[in-house]
């Protein structure tokens, strides 16, 4: 097969300068208006954004002052609610204290109030003076052998006349007396209802078996005695611990 030979020429029209130009000058303005349009857009749409961020941020910072605020009321309360307990447990102590001493009043009243009424009303109904009790200690200052001692004598429903007389106050170790009060000579009375007396045993021995007996001579010639148990041993100990 065989092909027949063409001689054409395709001539394309010449595109003017001015033209060109004027393309070029549409295409600038095309993609300029593009450009101000996505300028514009995002713009507008970062502007929007601020306006929420900064909302949010508002709404936060005044989540965050209520927050703040009820921290602040809380620590307020707390604090008054510390000093309360302080309060509290202040009154407390004063009410425990005023308690103990009030009990520690009342016993001591209650123990007067027996001592009186023995003068009034003896048991046995005795009339007369009478050897009511003995109480002995340790006190500072004493060595660890020395006792003091306190007598209270008395004289029960009748109280015309005053009791008169001499007091010796003598320490046994069993039926052994090792020491008496006053050393050398007795202790002269004279009471009307009643009177107590005081006084120290000096250099004491321990013993398991000691006893105090008291001697009041009246001077009318009658004598009155009375002995007491004591624990000078344990005395003894419980002021050398002490040391």
């Amino acid at each position: 097969m065989i092909r027949n030979s063409t001689n054409q020429i395709s001539i394309k029209p010449r595109v003017s300068t001015k033209v060109k130009v004027i393309a070029a000058i549409v295409a600038t303005l095309i993609f300029l208006s593009l450009v101000y349009l996505s300028y514009g857009f995002g713009v507008r749409s970062g502007h929007n954004q601020y306006e929420q961020d900064s909302a949010l941020i508002t709404q936060l910072n005044s989540t965050i002052n209520g927050l703040q605020n009820d921290l602040d009321k809380s620590q307020q309360q707390i604090i008054f609610s510390d000093r309360q307990k302080q309060i509290q447990e202040e009154a407390y102590k004063q009410m425990s204290a005023a308690y103990a001493s009030s009990e520690q009043k009342n016993r001591y009243l209650g123990s007067r109030l027996d001592f009186y009424r023995s003068i009034i009303s003896p048991e046995g109904g005795q009339s007369g003076p009478a050897i009511q009790a003995i109480e002995y200690r340790k006190e500072d200052g004493l060595t660890g052998s020395d006792i003091a001692f306190d007598v209270t004598l008395v004289q029960a429903i009748k109280h015309k006349v005053n009791v008169t007389g001499n007091l010796v106050i003598e320490l046994y170790d069993g039926d052994t007396k090792v020491s008496q009060w006053p050393k050398n000579e007795p202790r002269s009375v004279n009471y009307q209802y009643f009177q107590q007396i005081s006084g120290v045993f000096e250099s004491v021995e321990k013993s398991e078996n000691a006893s105090i007996k008291v001697v009041l001579s009246l001077r009318d010639g009658a004598s009155l005695e009375k002995s007491f148990v004591v624990d000078v041993n344990k005395l003894i100990i419980e002021a050398d611990e002490a040391k």
